[in-house]
């Protein structure tokens, strides 16, 4: 995997870059180079009014002029342009798992953009604060993927000067035969969930929701001006799995896609399980029993990668099967989804 730049936020007006590991677990970034350095420029996410910010070393904190406001982009001269970098997680105080796709390199060495696609766990918490900051981030629409029961739990109410238009494409997911795992983790009729049984549950999702699925990547590609959020509950299998096809036919690597679904490991698993622990505990419930459950599954994604591999010619032959929902043609993507 080429080595991922990303900004992280250090303080209220500070950042420092850092590599993305192939495999982010807690320790998700990894600044362990202290020669390394950028000459860095800074602009509003979505502006195009840069100013010079020095030489500055990996690993090494530094300031931005607030007036770049909340997320601001970076980018840095390389021999055939600008190489760009920008936050990965946006720090919202009503959701864990909330990060922009930005970032990653295709085969063919271009970038794609930071600020169009963002991939999240629900959005039912959001604070005043955290809808300000995504009516910043220019959202025009979000993609639901939840069941219409998980919605009812837990409502997404938008604010009604946001203009933002909520797009409902429910996508069921099982796990040995039931949908609510967790209650049934609790009663005990499940007692334990192997990183296998994830596996044949993303065969599944391929299997069943392929017309949902091209849906999505659909909704996420289509060439606009403004941005997208895909969530579901977690932000980690019907998102992950969504934002995966969206990479593959972007013919980003598979080790990148992989290195971004696994951020969910390092940004909502542990809250999950922190979350879930003293009820797991009163229910005499291994937490290390359903581990993978409430994680990433590296094994799942390998089992979708192997299935579009070899059932079908990678996701484009996936995705288009149906005009109705195709993706549109990567002529059509490039000045919305890369940097060109």
């Amino acid at each position: 995997m080429n080595s991922i730049p990303v900004a992280i936020k250090t303080g209220a007006d500070s950042y420092l870059i850092a590599y993305q590991l192939p495999e982010p677990m807690l320790d998700q970034w990894s600044s362990r180079a202290p020669d390394a350095q950028f000459k860095l420029e800074v602009s509003r996410l979505g502006g195009d009014a840069w100013m010079p910010l020095g030489v500055q070393k990996i690993g090494q904190s530094f300031k931005v002029p607030k007036s770049f406001g909340p997320i601001p982009l970076f980018r840095t001269e390389t021999e055939d342009g600008h190489r760009y970098i920008g936050l990965r997680k946006i720090d919202l105080q009503g959701t864990s798992n909330f990060r922009d796709i930005g970032g990653y390199l295709t085969e063919k060495g271009l970038q794609l953009r930071f600020g169009r696609i963002f991939r999240s766990d629900n959005l039912s918490k959001l604070t005043s604060s955290d809808w300000e900051v995504i009516k910043g981030l220019g959202i025009s629409k979000i993609i639901d993927l939840r069941r219409s029961d998980e919605k009812a739990r837990s409502q997404t109410v938008v604010p009604l000067d946001s203009g933002i238009e909520i797009i409902e494409i429910p996508i069921d997911v099982e796990i040995l035969g039931k949908s609510e795992l967790i209650e049934h983790i609790f009663s005990k009729a499940i007692k334990r969930v192997t990183n296998d049984d994830m596996a044949q549950m993303y065969e599944d999702l391929l299997a069943k929701s392929r017309s949902e699925l091209a849906q999505t990547v659909s909704l996420l590609l289509e060439p606009t001006q403004t941005s997208t959020i895909v969530h579901c509950t977690a932000g980690k299998d019907r998102t992950g799995l969504s934002v995966a096809l969206v990479q593959l036919l972007l013919s980003v690597p598979q080790q990148q896609v992989m290195s971004d679904f696994l951020l969910s490991n390092a940004f909502r698993t542990p809250t999950r399980i922190a979350a879930l622990s003293e009820k797991l505990k009163s229910h005499q419930v291994n937490i290390d029993d359903i581990v993978p459950y409430l994680s990433a599954s590296k094994q799942a994604l390998l089992r979708a990668f192997k299935i579009l591999d070899s059932q079908y010619e990678g996701a484009i032959d996936y995705l288009n099967f149906d005009e109705t929902y195709a993706p549109t043609s990567t002529d059509e993507w490039k000045t919305h989804i890369l940097y060109t």
